[in-house]
């Protein structure tokens, strides 16, 4: 797999440090998102999001969601 390649897996991408100051959990606590190896985490759920093609996803399955 090449560089670029692995850039697009989903924890390959860095996100740019003032987008990622503005992004945050939709978990009831909203804690900030910190770039983890495998994606963005959450300190409080321990939730991970992958980030893909540079573009985070920050989404809840329907499951979560009835749980939050």
């Amino acid at each position: 797999m090449s560089e670029q390649d692995s850039s697009k897996s989903a924890g390959g991408s860095r996100i740019d440090p003032s987008f990622l100051a503005l992004l945050c959990c939709p978990c009831p606590d909203r804690r900030p998102l910190e770039q983890g190896d495998h994606g963005l985490c959450c300190s409080g759920c321990e939730r991970v999001f992958p980030v893909v093609d540079g573009i985070p996803r920050i989404l809840l399955d329907q499951d979560e969601e009835a749980r939050d």
